[in-house]
Formats: structure tokens, C-alpha cells, sequence
């Protein structure tokens, strides 16, 4: 049986810790194992390895990890977006002609109503996060039809 490598590109890692975590594991895996994880890290935009040390956490924990939710993951990216949109806006402002600073200025308002109610929905997930009570079946099968819907 042949394994193919998937090229995935580098995901974030999870949150640093100073000092820095003392403990290493060094897990083995299949090349189809791998992939799969890769696949995983890449739909939460994490790298393989924040992905297993999370993922593990959360089960045994019992908690899911925020970091692991594709949903919470694409609103932080337009979180991201949406503050490089404003901070390329806010520096055109000078330039923008006089006629046009009212509406200007209220797309600026508008944008940062947009980032407001991102950040509550952020808020929101990480506040609300469920306990998984020993089911992380349940827990990555619902982790995969998120994903299966986007």
C-alpha cells in the first residue's frame, strides 16, 4: 500500500507559553495517518502538532478546545481581515477629498460594526464551548460536518 504526503501549508501554532512547555512527546504515525491529521490541523488553520497537542488536551480534559472549531477558525480569519481592511482604511483617510469624508466616515463606523459583531460571535464560541463527558466521537463528527458544510 502506498502512502501519499499531502502539502498542507503551515497553520498557526497554539497559544506560547513563558517559559516554554517542558515536556515532549513524540507520537508516530502512517503516511495516511499523517495526512488525515494534516488535513485536520489545515481546517482549523493550525499546524499538525498545535492540532494533536490540543486535540488531546481537550479529550483529556473533557473540554473541546475553541482553537479546534473550523467556525470559530474562519471568523478570526475575517477578524483579521476586517482589522487590516480598517487599519488600510484609517490610513486613506487623509487622502479621502473633503466631499466625500461624511461617507467616508461612515463606512469606517460600518466596517467597525462589522468587527464588533465578530468579536462578540468569537466571544460567544469561546464562552459557550461544550463539555464533551467522554464522547470525542461525537465531539470530532460534529468537527467534520462543519467542515463538510463550509
Amino acid at each position: 500500500m502506498t502512502d501519499e504526503r499531502v502539502d498542507v501549508h503551515r497553520g498557526r501554532d497554539r497559544r506560547h507559553l513563558h517559559p516554554g512547555r517542558p515536556r515532549r512527546l513524540a507520537p508516530r504515525f502512517t503516511d495516511t495517518e499523517a495526512a488525515e491529521l494534516a488535513a485536520a490541523a489545515a481546517a482549523v488553520g493550525m499546524t499538525p502538532t498545535g492540532f494533536l497537542a490540543e486535540a488531546g488536551l481537550a479529550t483529556a480534559r473533557g473540554i473541546p478546545s475553541p482553537e479546534l472549531d473550523p467556525v470559530r477558525e474562519n471568523l478570526a480569519r475575517l477578524q483579521r481581515e476586517l482589522f487590516g481592511l480598517r487599519t488600510a482604511a484609517g490610513r486613506a483617510q487623509p487622502f479621502v477629498p473633503v466631499g466625500e469624508a461624511a461617507r467616508f466616515d461612515r463606512m469606517l463606523r460600518e466596517v467597525d460594526e462589522v468587527i464588533d459583531r465578530v468579536d462578540r460571535q468569537l466571544a460567544r464560541i469561546n464562552r459557550e464551548r461544550p463539555r464533551l463527558d467522554g464522547n470525542w466521537h461525537a465531539f470530532t463528527a460534529s468537527l467534520v460536518a462543519h467542515r463538510g458544510a463550509s
